[in-house]
């Protein structure tokens, strides 16, 4: 190629050998190949040993990671991450910090979705746009909800509908707080008109126009879900029901799967303890409409039924991970039925066809994990190697041990939304 062409697309000939893999799951495992080859952001072979092994001797430029005694799975793809902060119940003191760029990719956090909570007032769109431009500068993919816990929603341009059209990180609104205490005690038409929003908005920026609803434990429940289903056209999947983990939630949020629904889980204690029903027999539930997020940074307040604030913690995005180690090591998941919970469903509601799982053409974001305990050894992301056993890679402001610079260039947003067809 011709150095003139070759100038702007250098990182397109990086090529990165990552070998002698335990196993590649992609969420599925994948059987004829030990051997992943990167170029630039994506996966572009997938190899047998031997294939790998020629690949050396005629490569002088090659970059070899050796993966032996470890399995490669797809970087988690978060759909709910407070990256500004979230908070704020228990007074200003409480607001909770930022995320930090070391802080998600030691998680296997890759691809991320930032939201606002409760406090939309001193947490701004603009400063979660700000982060989320921030995070995809430092080499995570990054997008983000407009709107907040509260109705109507705030936006950076006046307009649902025109936030989804020219913002290039947002990708749908909400999480709206829908049957909560903290709630606008929003209606079912209300939740109807929201949604039509998101979902015109999606159509017209190409883009998924989810709204996600943050369920609290209300008396309601799903109701306002079902009568906002009842008083517009919107199909069942262009709402998200989140933290529908709840055990107060449990009848509706199993009537809203049979219906053909998808609901987002918590990570933690009560999704390990709903999932693993999920796969008796008897309470059989399609885990494809499942997803699970961290809620990370973000406060997990308990209130008692007088609506006093008892106790008062911040969400890690180190619960996925977690929920996995659970999920194979206690309750003796295969990896193939506990992956796509946290990277192929969710990226599959967000239309993110290249993201969450480990195919030629797909983007190079892995996780290299022990084989035994799933304690993570190595993170790519868009292609880079973001971590490993002795660094991580440290947004701007980090630094300490352990940290490592990041010098990375803005990455583009790849959307690649699917096909009518595939929707359907």
């Amino acid at each position: 190629m011709p150095a003139s062409k070759n100038n702007h697309s250098s990182r397109g000939l990086d090529l990165t050998l990552v070998e002698k893999a335990d196993a590649i799951y992609g969420p599925l495992k994948i059987d004829d190949a030990s051997c992943l080859l990167l170029g630039g952001t994506q996966v572009v072979g997938l190899l047998s040993t031997s294939e790998a092994a020629a690949l050396k001797r005629v490569s002088a430029n090659l970059k070899v990671l050796d993966a032996a005694g470890c399995v490669i799975m797809p970087g988690f793809v978060d759909m709910q991450v407070h990256i500004t902060g979230g908070g704020g119940e228990a007074g200003p003191a409480s607001r909770c910090p930022e995320a930090q760029l070391s802080q998600l990719i030691d998680a296997g956090i890759t691809t991320a979705v930032g939201v606002l909570g409760t406090d939309g007032i001193s947490r701004s769109q603009e400063s979660l746009v700000a982060k989320c431009r921030a995070l995809n500068q430092e080499g995570l993919t990054c997008f983000h909800l407009v709107g907040s816990s509260s109705y109507p929603p705030a936006t950076v341009t006046g307009s649902v509908q025109r936030d989804l059209l020219t913002l290039e990180t947002c990708i749908g609104a909400g999480e709206l707080a829908v049957s909560d205490h903290r709630s606008s005690a929003v209606t079912g038409q209300e939740i109807a008109r929201l949604a039509s929003e998101a979902r015109v908005g999606g159509l017209l920026g190409g883009k998924c126009g989810l709204l996600c609803c943050k369920m609290g434990t209300g008396a309601d429940g799903f109701a306002p879900l079902r009568e906002a289903l009842a008083a517009s056209d919107v199909p069942i999947a262009q709402i998200l029901p989140s933290h529908a983990e709840r055990a107060v939630l449990l009848p509706d949020c199993r009537a809203w799967l049979r219906a053909g629904g998808n609901v987002n889980f918590t990570a933690g204690v009560e999704a390990q303890s709903e999932l693993e029903l999920y796969t008796q027999p008897e309470n059989k539930m399609p885990l494809e409409h499942i997803s699970v997020s961290s809620d990370a940074f973000g406060s997990a307040p308990v209130f008692d039924r007088h609506g006093k604030l008892t106790r008062y913690e911040v969400a890690l995005p180190s619960s996925l991970l977690t929920l996995l180690q659970s999920l194979v090591g206690d309750d003796k998941w295969s990896l193939e039925q506990a992956l796509p919970l946290l990277t192929l469903n969710p990226a599959t509601r967000l239309h993110l066809p290249h993201k969450g799982q480990i195919a030629v053409g797909s983007d190079a974001d892995l996780i290299i994990a022990d084989k035994d305990s799933l304690e993570i050894q190595h993170v790519f992301a868009n292609g880079q190697h973001m971590k490993c056993p002795d660094w991580t890679r440290g947004g701007f402001f980090e630094h300490g041990p352990g940290i490592r610079k990041s010098n990375m260039q803005p990455v583009a947003l790849k959307r690649r939304s699917f096909s009518p067809a595939k929707l359907a």
